[in-house]
């Protein structure tokens, strides 16, 4: 995962010493990795334990780690030839926004996959596979994202319940048990009935996941697997785009890595469905 990545999307939960931490690495990334922990602190106008703590939240065990994970961003930065775009404006022409949306989805996922950790993927895998029923709780655009992952989940012969309704969703988080699987997705982790709906089914013993941007938040803090996304703020907001590209990503992986498990049997699953509708397909 990208240390600066990290470091942007965690910037709302930093204190104001690891703020000016933050800001002093971000403009001085080429320079950081040359520094020495007491040089850091005092550029950036704090102290040694100050720093060892900034590493610590985002990730690291110490700086050494932080500084070896910042020079690969650096290589990685160099390798690769990105072309920069800003942020869609009115007065973009049609060619403008096309290439400026194409080159936001693309970045969205790359940043994704870098900010997954393997570990939780492996546990939501897990969880996927040996739960009895599948609970998926999201609400407006991420409500879409639910509905999306219960199809892929149901056509592999899992039992899955997904209701867009928020009130559903509750009342349908009071049956949920120990074997099941409850899965919430909110891009901001702030989404309250998600929230509540994931609370009652930890309460009832069920293992529970979070599909939110990185960083913490009320709902990665209350589930036991956090599958963690990334995203952008545009000038225009038409609809959680990006946002909604970054958790498709997330349960896109998900469902291909389940399916990977035992795959002879699963494709058996997924043709048969395919074969259910072939006679709805119109001739050529």
């Amino acid at each position: 995962m990208s240390v600066v990545l990290k470091i942007k999307r965690r910037k709302d939960d930093f204190t104001q010493s690891e703020t000016k931490l933050a800001e002093y690495v971000l403009e001085n990334k080429s320079e950081v990795s040359n520094l020495s922990v007491q040089k850091l602190a005092n550029l950036a106008g704090t102290s040694p334990a100050s720093v060892i703590r900034f590493c610590k939240k985002v990730g690291y065990n110490g700086f050494q780690e932080f500084k070896i994970n910042l020079v690969k961003d650096l290589t990685e930065s160099k390798n690769k030839e990105t072309k920069v775009y800003e942020d869609i404006t009115v007065n973009d022409t049609i060619a403008e926004t096309m290439q400026k949306l194409a080159h936001q989805n693309i970045e969205v996922i790359e940043n994704t996959m870098k900010l997954i950790d393997e570990k939780e993927v492996k546990k939501a895998i897990e969880a996927i596979d040996t739960a009895e029923r599948i609970y998926i709780f999201g609400v407006g655009a991420s409500g879409l994202v639910a509905k999306d992952f219960q199809y892929k989940l149901m056509r592999i012969k899992k039992t899955v319940i997904s209701y867009l309704d928020s009130h559903t969703q509750l009342a349908s988080a009071v049956n949920i048990e120990e074997d099941d699987l409850a899965i919430g997705i909110s891009y901001s982790g702030q989404t309250l009935e998600i929230y509540q709906a994931l609370k009652q089914a930890g309460q009832k013993g069920a293992t529970t996941l979070s599909i939110t941007k990185y960083g913490q938040n009320p709902l990665s803090d209350l589930a036991d697997i956090n599958i963690d996304v990334a995203g952008t703020e545009s000038n225009i907001r038409v609809g959680a785009i990006t946002s909604r590209i970054a958790q498709l990503t997330a349960i896109d992986l998900l469902f291909v890595g389940y399916t990977k498990n035992d795959f002879e049997i699963i494709s058996n699953y997924i043709k048969k469905t395919r074969a259910s509708v072939e006679d709805f397909k119109l001739d050529k």
